[in-house]
C-alpha cells in the first residue's frame, strides 16, 4: 500500500509542482528583500538587483573574472574533495570506534571554533595556496561531524550483529553496512560544508597580497576599494550562481547514489534540509 503511494506519478508530479511554486516564492522573497533595501537606501550601496544581475553576465564576458572564476571554483573543488575524503573516513571510523571519536572531539572542536579571519591571516605569511588549507580545515569538522552521527547511528542499529558476527570484520562491516546507511549524513554534510567553503574561500582570497594571486576575492576586493558596488555585488550574485551549481550536482549526486544504493538520502534529521 505505501509502495503504491510512492509510485503514485499524479502524486509525484503535484509534489515536484509544489516543489518549483515554493522555489519561485522563496526567489521572489529574496528579489525582493534586496529592491527594500536598495531603494530605502538610495542604492548607496545595494545597487537595484536586475542592474547587478544584468551585469553579473556582462562581466562573465570579461577574461580576468572567468580566470578568477576558474581558480576559486577549482579551488573550492580540491578543498572539497581533501576534506570529505578525511571528514568521511574518520568520521566513519569514530562512530565504529567510540575511542577514536573522543580522541578527535577536542581537535574537530577546536577547527571548528578557529576565527576563519586568524586562520586566513596566519596561513597567508606561510603558504602559497593557502586558501586550499583555509577552506579544507573550514569543511572538515561538518562532514566529519554529519559523518560521524550517521555512523553512530548505523553501528547502534546494527551493534548486536556486530557483536554476534564478531566487531573484528571491520572492512566487511563498514563497507556493507556502515557507510551506506550513512550515506545521507554525509551529503547533508557536504551541503552544508559546501556552503560555509564557498564564503571561507572567497573571505581568504581577499586578504591575499601578492598581485599575481587569481580568484574572485582579489577582484571584489578591486571593486570595493574602487567605490564600484555595481559590480562588487554583480561578483557576489556571480559566486552565487556557481554556489547553486555545486549544490544541484551534490543533489543529482545524492539522487544517483539512493538509487544505487536503493535507500534513502533525506534523513529526516535536526540535519535535513
Amino acid at each position: 500500500m505505501e509502495n503504491n503511494k510512492k509510485n503514485d506519478p499524479l502524486k509525484n508530479n503535484n509534489k515536484r509542482l509544489k516543489y518549483v511554486i515554493y522555489t519561485i516564492l522563496g526567489v521572489i522573497l529574496v528579489i525582493a528583500i534586496w529592491e527594500i533595501i536598495s531603494f530605502s537606501t538610495n542604492h548607496l550601496f545595494l545597487p537595484e538587483f536586475f542592474n547587478c544581475f544584468g551585469n553579473a553576465f556582462r562581466l562573465l564576458g570579461d577574461q580576468s573574472v572567468l580566470t578568477g572564476l576558474g581558480y576559486s571554483t577549482l579551488r573550492i573543488v580540491i578543498s572539497t574533495l581533501v576534506s570529505s575524503v578525511i571528514g568521511i573516513t574518520l568520521g566513519i571510523f569514530a562512530g565504529y570506534y567510540d575511542g577514536l571519536a573522543r580522541i578527535l572531539s577536542p581537535l574537530m572542536t577546536v577547527l571548528r571554533s578557529f576565527p576563519t579571519i586568524a586562520l586566513s591571516l596566519l596561513l597567508i605569511i606561510y603558504v602559497k595556496n593557502f586558501s586550499l588549507y583555509v577552506v579544507s580545515i573550514v569543511m572538515l569538522p561538518l562532514i566529519y561531524e554529519t559523518t560521524l552521527q550517521g555512523s553512530r547511528s548505523a553501528y547502534s542499529t546494527f551493534e548486536r550483529d556486530f557483536l554476534l558476527e564478531g566487531k573484528k570484520h571491520v572492512f566487511t562491516n563498514i563497507t556493507k553496512v556502515i557507510l551506506p546507511l550513512s550515506v545521507g549524513y554525509i551529503f547533508v554534510g557536504l551541503f552544508e560544508a559546501v556552503g560555509f567553503g564557498i564564503k571561507a574561500e572567497v573571505m581568504a582570497e581577499v586578504f591575499a597580497y601578492d598581485s599575481n594571486f587569481k580568484g574572485m576575492g582579489p577582484l571584489i576586493n578591486f571593486a570595493y576599494s574602487n567605490g564600484d558596488y555595481l559590480s562588487l555585488m554583480s561578483l557576489v550574485i556571480i559566486i552565487l550562481l556557481i554556489a547553486l551549481i555545486l549544490d544541484l550536482i551534490l543533489r543529482l549526486g545524492s539522487k544517483k547514489l539512493e538509487k544505487k544504493l536503493g535507500i534513502s538520502v533525506e534523513k529526516k534529521s535536526m540535519f535535513s534540509l
